[in-house]
Parts: structure tokens; sequence; C-alpha cells
């Protein structure tokens, strides 16, 4: 019976395992490649880890606001030599004793412009911190879709190289048969021979360019994308509303691009330390309470014990720091100036880049109605090309220069498709504006369709 048992369960396991070998494996589309890419994306992890690590800059600022409390404690055991003149003579006393010190301190700022400009410093680290992990994060969906696009793109260009190689193949052989009809030219056959080398070399070309682009695409999701990937829509519409002018894609960015926000609250961080360096010129003043035990504390008051509890404010006006001060605060004033220009460059790239994204926006859509024109015509020509072959009004040669201009127009129709795509998300991105539904509209340009 337990014999039976398993060779059911084997036959089961037999069955069930080819089924499951026969299943096509499942294409790995845009939104699961971003989802993946949040998990494991090393460059996303760092954002987080550093935007953690900065979002403890105000409480770090603030500390230096909020009472302080401190208990010192001390047990020392103490020799000590006293050698006194008298009139009588020197005198030398030998003691051997304990001291004993216990105390708490508690002292709150009333008056530090250092201080609070140290809080207000570490607010806007800590709100820049939070912007830049908002910047990664929208940087994040667009490098996806770069690597994405890039491995689909890799993909076409092997799948045009191989089908230019079975045409190229059927050009040769047909070749053959006209030569040895009498009705072809040796010089034709040697040219399709070289051009179906060509094609081969470009293809292992291909080939390594695919695999590049799937390489920086599992870096990104932390694993190998599999066999296959979700393809680009040949009906892909994003649907959206009509674009608004350049003027309005500036104003968004100036006002929603994070990483603008974040150098201007590093601006304000700068500002703020230099305030903090040239608080070193004024007076602090802060409340202090302190309670102390002291046993023994001296030479001269050994064997008694003090209880001693105090309370009253404690006054500090720098007089002299050897110039500290002073090299500090010009320091600080030239980070600022620094800051500043480094804000300027900022917003003068991003206005530049806008642009940029938003021209190539406008122009991959009217470059997609050209290649889809020019990928029709070529198909006419060629199938015209091929006709007249055989009619003799055209050689061997025109089929190749047709087959040729085929496959680039398909190529650079791929192309330009791809464009469209990360020319609008990066758009979106570079204004500051990009949110989950754009990350679906795109979703939805991708599968079967």
């Amino acid at each position: 019976m337990d014999k039976l048992v398993c060779r059911v369960l084997a036959a089961w396991l037999l069955v069930t395992g080819s089924a499951l070998l026969a299943l096509p494996a499942m294409a790995l589309d845009f939104r699961q490649a971003y989802e993946l890419a949040l998990q494991h994306d090393p460059t996303w992890q760092a954002a987080r880890s550093e935007s953690a690590a900065g979002s403890h800059e105000q409480a770090l600022g603030r500390a230096a606001l909020l009472p302080n409390l401190s208990y010192r404690y001390s047990r020392m055991r103490n020799d000590a030599e006293i050698r006194q003149d008298t009139v009588a003579g020197a005198t030398r006393q030998d003691l051997a004793y304990s001291s004993y010190s216990s105390g708490f301190t508690l002292t709150q700022p009333l008056f530090d412009a250092a201080a609070f400009a140290q809080y207000r410093e570490g607010k806007a680290r800590a709100e820049a911190a939070g912007l830049t992990l908002e910047r990664a994060r929208q940087a994040l969906a667009v490098r996806v879709l770069q690597a994405y696009t890039d491995a689909l793109y890799a993909e076409e260009e092997v799948v045009l190289m191989r089908a230019h190689g079975r045409a190229l193949e059927e050009e040769a052989e047909r070749s053959r048969r006209f030569v040895a009809g009498g009705e072809g030219t040796r010089t034709d056959q040697m040219e399709i021979e070289a051009q179906r080398r060509l094609v081969e070399a470009q293809l292992i070309e291909a080939e390594d360019r695919r695999q590049d682009a799937r390489n920086s695409l599992a870096v990104l999701i932390g694993h190998s994308p599999g066999a296959a990937l979700a393809p680009l829509r040949d009906d892909a519409r994003l649907q959206t509303p009509a674009l608004p002018p350049l003027d309005e894609w500036r104003e968004r960015a100036v006002a929603h691009n994070p990483e603008l926000a974040a150098q201007r609250s590093l601006l304000e961080a700068t500002r703020q330390h230099r305030n903090q360096q040239r608080a070193g010129h004024l007076p602090s003043v802060r409340l202090a309470a302190r309670s102390q035990i002291t046993d023994s504390n001296a030479e001269n008051q050994v064997g008694q014990r003090y209880d001693t509890d105090s309370i009253g404010v404690e006054v500090q006006v720098p007089l002299y720091a050897g110039g500290r001060v002073r090299a500090a605060s010009r320091q600080a004033s030239d980070s600022l100036e620094q800051a500043r220009f480094e804000l300027d460059g900022a917003m003068a790239e991003l206005l530049n880049d806008v642009e940029r994204q938003y021209r190539m926006t406008l122009s991959s859509q009217r470059r997609i109605e050209a290649y889809r024109d020019a990928v029709a015509a070529a198909e006419a020509r060629l199938d015209a090309t091929r006709r007249s072959i055989l009619g003799g009004e055209r050689t061997n040669l025109d089929a190749l220069n047709a087959e040729q201009q085929h496959v680039e127009a398909q190529r650079d129709l791929a192309r330009a498709r791809y464009d469209y795509l990360l020319a609008w998300l990066s758009l979106r991105w570079q204004a500051g504006v990009l949110d989950a539904g754009d990350i679906e509209r795109v979703v939805g340009a991708f599968g079967a369709g």
C-alpha cells in the first residue's frame, strides 16, 4: 500500500512539475520593477539612511535650549605631606585619608544666542533631509524607467538584428539561385555576404548591450529581471491633460522641486551657522541649581562633611579667544556666499533641464508619428523592391538598401517611443510634481496590447 501511495505521489509530482515548466514565465512589468527597486536599490536605501540621519539634526539643535541635568561622583584615596613653618621651626605632617563628593547640577539657558542659532540650523538641516529623500524617491522612478526602457530597447535591437540576418540569408539564397540561373552577378552575391557578416557582428554587439542593460536593471531591483519584460504597447498613449506651456513648468519647478527646496533649507542652515559663530561675542545667561555632598574635600577639611544646595544665575561674558570668533565668523560668511551661489547654480541648471525635457516630450511625440510613417514607407519600398527584382527592374543591392532602411526606421521608432515616456516622467520629476498617479500612467503603457 505504501509503495502504491509513493508511486501515485511521484507521478503527480512529475505531471505537476512538467505543467509548471510548460507555463510561460511571467513578464516583469514596470510596476513590479519599481516596487522591487524600492526594496533593493542601494542608492535609494542610502538616501533613506541619509535622510534618517539628517532628521535628528533638529533634536540635536533643540537640545542646546533645553535643561541639562548631570550627576558627578568621585571617591579618592589621598596621601598628603603638609609642611609648615612656625616660630618653633618647620613641621611636617603626613596625612592619609579618603575623600568623597557627589552632586547633581541642573542648568537652563536663559539667554544664549549661539544655542538658539544652533537650534534653527538643526531645524533647517532636518527639513533639507526630508526634501532630499522626496527628491530621491521621485528620481528612483525615473531611474527605473530609464533602466527598464534601455533593457527593452536592447531586446528590440537584438530582435531586429536577428530578423535582418534572416532576411539577408534569404537574399543570399535568392542571389545564389539567380547566379546559378545566369540572372545574377557574383558581385551582388559577395555584397550580400559582406552585409550578412556585418549584421552578425552587429548582432553580437546588440546582445552585449542587452546583457549590460539587463544587468543595470538587476542592480536596481535586486535580482535578474528574468526571461521577459512587459513590452511597450503598440497603442501606448499616456492619458494626460494637454501639456501646459513651458513657463508654467518653470514656475512649478521653482515652487515645488524638492532639490531646490532642500538647497534653500541648506542656505538657511548656513545662515544660522554664521549667526552661531557671531554669537561668540555675546554674553550668555543660564539658571543653575546644584545639590552636592562633599566629605574631606581638602587637606584642611579632613573629616568634615558638607551638604550644599545652591540656586542662582550664571553669566558668562567672552572677552578674548585669540581671534577664533572673528575667524570662525568670516569662515561662516564665506560659506554662506558659497551656498547662495550653489542655489543660483542649481536653479539655473534645473530650469535648463526642465526646458530640455519639455522640448524632448513635444519632439518625441512628433518623432513617433514621423517614424511610424517612415516604417510604413520602408515596408512598402522593401516589398516593391523585391517585386521589381523578380521583374528584372531592381538588383539585390537595392533590396539590401531597402532592408537596411526598414531596420533603421523600426529602431528609431522604438527609441522615440521610449524617449517620450522618459522625457514626460522626467519633466514631472524636475517640476517636483511626480506622484503615484504618474507611475500608474506609465504602468498602463506597458503590457500586451
